[in-house]
């Protein structure tokens, strides 16, 4: 993926600091030279020399690796695509994300725009064509027009008929135009309904984007559930053990196992504490909540609900977690997700969740991209990354490490995953099931992912084995087949839509043939 230009950023933030570029390129160890390169994106940077840029600058590494634009890029790139535009533009999209951000969303819109009108176009006329319900009054208001058109043409041929004969005639027209009323009046209501059922984007999409917008990091969510926590735990000190959830009220435990409809000796520990948490989140924050979700971005009452719903789960996770004792503990940990799962009594999904929130200004964690999955690959659950686009329903890579994991439940699968653009990823996944077992009851299974680029294999237990490795090095995989030009992938499932890559040997020939 071609990067968003960060030059323009590092040289607004430099300068107002009064920071001298020589200056600056003195604090993080390169040349004056070099770093002129930098700003005038000449040179890709990253790794540790980026987040020494960023640390000089007191600026989010986020801001300098373009996290707030990937989805804008991704949305443009998808945008020239369906126009045609060849993939060497790529390169010129990036550049346009960076120079003229807000050009680019009015784009986008307008992109979005056409597609959701398109998107009911066929749904609508999909409706039509195989709706029984419509097809009948389609059949009824053609049978209307004809008996209408029948008798209308008795009454004006025929001019012998008897005043009685034509009365009855009139007052069949006019029967005949009343059920021809009633049923375009039904089709026409039924096309409404239908209408309404194809928003302009659905609640999936704003919620996903509303989280995106915020980076998936909510500063009140964090300060309403510290503040809950002292409350319940007395102002006391509270440690990763959290004595103080034990004694929780009983209304909480059993409003929380009427949700799974089992007996506490059934639910594993870790969700049962979760349930307990989200149960108070809910009542003791819900004004905080509904003030959240009060967003002009979220523009039905279905939308407002799922992310509300998403927030319960996001505080629940800070409640049972705090923000700094969770982050310190990761990174002491070298983010091992089993690990800490043992230190906070929770799973590996809620610590993966919680692993992604660690977004919080001066004190980040390691960016990391989630995906859910079931065997089936229905993905659930999504967070994306820069140059890391997950799938929004399903048909990932099947070479990705969570559906390998699904083999092995419990057992912590890694992946140094290279994209077909030469973008490195770390991928840890790891399948579970969620429920109880018994006959006729089958526990549902799930395979949850983390992905981070390999600029910080330094920093995780999984990037041991991989920092050393050469950077050709690693397992070639894609993102769906669709969008995937590896032509020798033996697990391809569907042609690619796009050109194959360029290889070495494609350039020697058109040197030969030239």
């Amino acid at each position: 993926m071609a990067r968003v230009p960060i030059g323009a950023r590092i040289v607004e933030r430099r300068r107002s600091q009064g920071l001298t570029q020589r200056a600056l390129a003195e604090r993080v160890k390169i040349s004056p030279a070099y770093m002129n390169l930098i700003e005038h994106d000449k040179r890709l940077v990253g790794g540790a020399l980026l987040r020494r840029i960023a640390s000089e600058l007191a600026m989010p590494l986020d801001e300098l690796t373009a996290v707030e634009d990937t989805r804008l890029y991704h949305e443009m790139l998808e945008l020239a695509r369906g126009m045609g535009l060849p993939d060497q533009d790529e390169g010129r999209i990036g550049g346009f994300v960076g120079r003229f951000p807000d050009l680019a969303k009015a784009m986008v819109r307008v992109h979005r725009s056409l597609q959701d009108a398109t998107d009911t176009a066929v749904a609508l006329s999909e409706r039509v064509s195989r709706d029984p319900s419509l097809r009948d009054l389609s059949h009824q208001i053609m049978t209307r027009i004809t008996s209408i058109r029948s008798f209308s043409e008795i009454l004006q041929d025929f001019a012998g008929l008897k005043d009685d004969e034509r009365q009855r005639f009139a007052e069949i027209i006019a029967a005949e135009s009343d059920s021809l009323g009633r049923s375009a009046r039904s089709m026409i209501d039924m096309l409404e309904d239908s209408g309404s059922q194809f928003q302009a984007t659905s609640p999936e999409k704003e919620v996903d984007d509303f989280i995106i917008d915020h980076r998936n990091h909510f500063a009140a969510l964090e300060e309403g559930a510290d503040a809950l926590r002292h409350k319940l735990s007395g102002g006391a000190e509270d440690d990763a053990s959290h004595q103080w959830f034990s004694s929780l009220g009983q209304q909480a435990r059993v409003e929380a196992m009427a949700e799974l409809g089992g007996s506490p000796t059934v639910i594993p520990e870790a969700s049962r504490r979760f349930l307990i948490a989200r149960h108070l989140v809910s009542e003791e924050l819900d004004r905080l909540l509904e003030n959240l979700v009060d967003d002009e971005r979220l523009t039905s009452a279905a939308a407002r609900g799922r992310c509300k719903q998403a927030l319960v789960r996001y505080a629940a996770a800070a409640l049972l977690f705090p923000y700094e004792t969770f982050r310190e503990a990761a990174e002491q940990a070298r983010y091992d997700v089993d690990r800490l799962a043992y230190t906070f009594s929770a799973s590996f999904e809620q610590v993966a969740h919680r692993l992604v929130t660690l977004r919080r200004p001066g004190a980040e964690g390691v960016p990391f991209a989630f995906l859910r999955s079931d065997p089936a690959g229905n993905i659930s659950k999504r967070f994306s990354l820069p140059g890391l686009r997950m799938p929004r329903y399903g048909g990932a890579c099947p070479l990705w490490p969570i559906y390998t994991a699904l083999s092995t439940p419990g057992r912590t699968v890694t992946q140094l995953a290279v994209m077909p653009d030469g973008a490195r990823f770390l991928f840890v996944a790891q399948a579970a099931a969620k429920g109880w077992n018994g006959y006729g009851r089958p526990a549902a299974q799930f395979s949850v992912m983390l992905g981070c680029e390999a600029i910080h294999l330094d920093r995780l237990t999984y990037g041991e084995s991989y920092r050393h490795q050469a950077a050709e090095q690693g397992t070639e995989v894609g993102f769906e087949c669709r969008s995937c030009r590896r032509e020798a992938c033996q697990q391809r499932a569907h042609e690619a839509l796009v050109p194959k890559l360029p290889t070495a040997s494609d350039g020697l020939r058109t040197l030969q043939t030239a």
